[in-house]
């Protein structure tokens, strides 16, 4: 394998990585609830935001501590507040609440932050380069990549068991997966579902916290951050199978890779990853991994 293709594999994954973070929270909400969350990307703005804000003030550590469970909470009171009163509105209705959710924190933002870009610093800690040259013997002199982007795909992949561990192999997951199939019957057996989906949104939420914080500073934090990702995202949910979360990670591997291996065609590459995910629900119409029955 050459250098240069092991480096464009490794930038895919770490673009997989920040999409696969985004997704995780939206395929989540959008397989248990049914609900079409525009308002995703701007929770991840969100979590970028005070990242920079609280990383500048305390120290990243303390910043890795606060945000999830503060984008958490956001979420929690959101789907109280707004998100519960559209659970059995149509999709469109969902989709304008949500966009009007997000357009309304993306404005507020802007005007208390301004416009432009807010440069987001790595910590002592994550910045620098790693010598992969020196622990990888099959590549050709020295190879070096930016040691930030491999922290953040190692988080994903940390984030990612830890919520595949929670809804397989805890009780609260085996009701959430149960009430994706059918959460009537769970009402009848006297189990509090709206409960399990106000946490669950609220999960989601949160791994959107971790996606500001750890991609704010590979991204960079401006106030249409969220809706330059959200699309994105919501293609890998899809091409993924909607409420899969291997699905999911399936397919932000496969978009990462995709955006990698076409950089130096930018004009087209918008148009690769929507073309992938025509062949692919033309192929699979429930995406990847999709399950019968969820949302159906």
């Amino acid at each position: 394998m050459s250098n240069a293709v092991f480096l464009q594999l490794l930038t895919g994954l770490q673009l997989g990585a920040i999409y696969m973070l985004i997704a995780l929270g939206l395929t989540l909400i959008f397989g248990t609830l049914g609900v079409v969350n525009f308002a995703h990307g701007a929770l991840f703005m969100l979590g970028a935001y005070l990242g920079v804000i609280i990383a500048g003030e305390t120290g990243f550590l303390l910043a890795i501590l606060l945000v999830p469970p503060l984008l958490f909470l956001i979420g929690l009171l959101l789907e109280r507040g707004i998100i519960q009163h559209f659970y059995d509105r149509p999709h469109t209705d969902q989709i304008l609440v949500t966009f009007g959710i997000a357009i309304v924190v993306q404005e507020a933002l802007k005007w208390i932050f301004g416009a432009n870009n807010i440069p987001f610093p790595t910590p002592s800690w994550g910045s620098g380069v790693v010598m992969l040259h020196e622990y990888l013997p099959f590549l050709d002199g020295i190879v070096v990549y930016p040691q930030w982007r491999l922290i953040l795909v190692v988080v994903s992949l940390v984030t990612v068991l830890a919520l595949f561990g929670l809804l397989q192999f805890t009780r609260f997951g085996l009701v959430v997966r149960a009430g994706m199939r059918d959460s009537e019957i769970l009402r009848f057996l006297g189990i509090n579902i709206e409960r399990r989906f106000a946490i669950v949104f609220g999960l989601g939420a949160g791994i959107a916290g971790i996606a500001g914080l750890f991609g704010g500073p590979v991204t960079q934090v401006y106030p249409g951050i969220g809706m330059a990702y959200l699309v994105p995202s919501f293609l890998v949910v899809v091409i993924g199978g909607m409420g899969s979360v291997p699905g999911a990670v399936l397919a932000a591997l496969l978009l990462g890779m995709a955006l990698s291996f076409s950089a130096e065609y930018s004009n087209i590459q918008q148009i690769i990853i929507y073309l992938i995910a025509v062949i692919v629900l033309l192929v699979r119409p429930r995406g990847l991994l999709g399950k019968k029955g969820v949302l159906e």
